[in-house]
């Protein structure tokens, strides 16, 4: 069965025009939410789906610009009499949602149960299974693959290059990868073009999200500087952006 693949965010925590904060939707027998910022409920409607449909999110980390509205979407379901939204995560997410559930305590209703993952963990989700992989950034954080009997999309997080994320990608037919910044800025935690096209092969495309204003009128040279290095056809994510595979 094919994915549906709706970039929802592709932005970070710096605002920006027509860039909402970091979020994917995967769309096969059920809806999965893939990382959660701000403006992601937003994104939802305009992309017509309805927060009763949203049960599952999957968190490649805690930053802000990555879970802002998880609680939010937590709000509008309980609003909505429906009472529980799963979460799964990297450790320590299950104490950031108790935190964040103790903190508004007219949401004493809404259930949020938390599984924590960890690298080489497998999921499975109705049609799909989903593969763990570590990344590397300034918090524990991870890289997602998604397979359903016949596609296989990759989805990085942040993270800087990372020899086992371009392992996991290998046979993807989309590899939805941060590249923060243009060259050429020396960056950690990041994705820089060239560092990142040395190391993917295999892989029948690739799109670019988590996008910093520097890259903004740099879009065409990031593309060519990436597609130069790995021979592989890149996009530059855009809000609302879908593809299928």
């Amino acid at each position: 069965m094919s994915i549906k693949i709706t970039l929802l965010g592709t932005g970070v925590g710096i605002p920006q025009p027509k860039r909402s904060q970091s979020s994917i939707l995967i769309q096969n027998e059920m809806p999965l939410l893939c990382d959660c910022g701000s403006g992601t409920l937003l994104r939802l409607t305009e992309a017509g789906i309805g927060i009763r449909e949203i049960n599952t999110i999957i968190l490649t980390h805690l930053h802000l610009d990555h879970t802002s509205d998880v609680m939010a979407l937590a709000n509008a379901r309980c609003l909505l009499q429906l009472k529980e939204l799963e979460v799964y995560g990297p450790v320590g997410t299950e104490m950031w949602i108790e935190k964040m559930h103790n903190a508004y305590p007219y949401l004493e209703k809404m259930q949020i149960p938390v599984q924590e993952l960890r690298p080489n963990d497998s999921l499975y989700m109705k049609n799909l299974k989903i593969t763990i992989e570590e990344a590397i950034h300034s918090v524990p954080a991870l890289s997602f693959r998604i397979e359903s009997d016949s596609s296989a999309v990759v989805y990085s997080g942040d993270t800087e290059p990372s020899s086992k994320i371009a392992e996991m990608a290998r046979g993807a037919d989309l590899l939805i990868h941060e590249c923060s910044v243009p060259e050429p800025f020396n960056v950690t935690n990041h994705t820089t073009p060239l560092k990142l096209g040395g190391l993917i092969r295999d892989v029948n495309q690739v799109i670019f999200t988590h996008l910093y204003p520097e890259t903004q009128g740099l879009e065409h040279k990031m593309a060519l500087d990436f597609e130069r290095v790995s021979g592989i056809p890149v996009d530059i994510g855009r809000d609302l952006q879908t593809i299928a595979i």
